[in-house]
């Protein structure tokens, strides 16, 4: 049975200039209601008194070659953009004077990176279907365990907390995509099991996301894909074994 490891996070905002135009200062009269007046004198009119447009903005000053093409990099979701990353890593080295392996940082960078664009890209695709990937991991988990699986089961499975396991089963079981009933071994353990909503939810998840997984990997040769499973499966026992 598959696990999870907990995604990491490499954001960085990017910087947005910006400017304020200075507004003219003005004096403010106390202005009688009835006759016009102010401060109970005659009101003459002058030039103040003419309604002006609105102030034409500065020209802006054209964008640097260097300031666009960092702000192409890091509009990708998900991450920064392969050479932006590889910079922020290289000055990293030359501030800290750290001399791990680049090669090391660069793996699980890859990873990371990788696993976080596949949720954004997968859960746009299904989005149609009003579902997410959170939700579909949790209905598989559920369908096709060897028994009904606990809520602390299915938490440890998808690496989340007990409280958000249970805000994502009871939704479930409202939306008629499984049922949650009491152990009769256990009172206290509620036991999750899916229903024929529930998988045919699967079933339309897995169309199109069987889909998405074909554009993604076609022309990547079988040994190379076999190579990435092997050594993936064996990152991800390690991490089992540390949590």
């Amino acid at each position: 049975m598959p696990h999870s490891s907990p995604a990491l996070t490499l954001d960085e905002p990017a910087s947005v200039a910006d400017y304020t135009n200075a507004q003219g200062s003005g004096i403010i009269a106390a202005m009688d209601d009835t006759d016009g007046r102010i401060d109970g004198k005659a009101r003459t009119r002058d030039r103040t008194d003419h309604k002006r447009g609105p102030k034409a903005a500065p020209p802006k000053a054209p964008s640097t070659g260097r300031g666009s093409r960092r702000r192409e990099e890091i509009a990708l979701p998900g991450g920064f953009a392969l050479d932006e990353s590889e910079r922020h890593l290289m000055r990293y080295r030359r501030a800290s004077g750290d001399s791990t392996d680049d090669g090391l940082f660069r793996v699980t960078r890859a990873i990371v990176v990788a696993g976080r664009l596949w949720r954004k890209v997968a859960n746009d695709r299904i989005k149609s279907l009003d579902q997410t990937m959170a939700r579909w991991e949790t209905l598989f988990h559920v369908a096709y365990s060897d028994a009904a699986l606990s809520q602390g089961e299915l938490a440890r499975l998808i690496s989340v907390e007990g409280p958000t396991m249970v805000r994502m089963l009871d939704t479930l079981a409202r939306d008629g995509l499984i049922e949650r009933e009491q152990s009769t071994e256990d009172r206290r353990v509620t036991l999750n099991r899916i229903t024929p909503a529930g998988q045919a939810a699967i079933e339309a998840i897995m169309a199109i996301t069987n889909e998405l997984r074909a554009d993604v990997l076609s022309g990547i040769e079988p040994e190379k894909l076999a190579v990435t499973v092997e050594v993936l499966t064996h990152i991800l026992r390690r991490l089992d074994a540390m949590r």
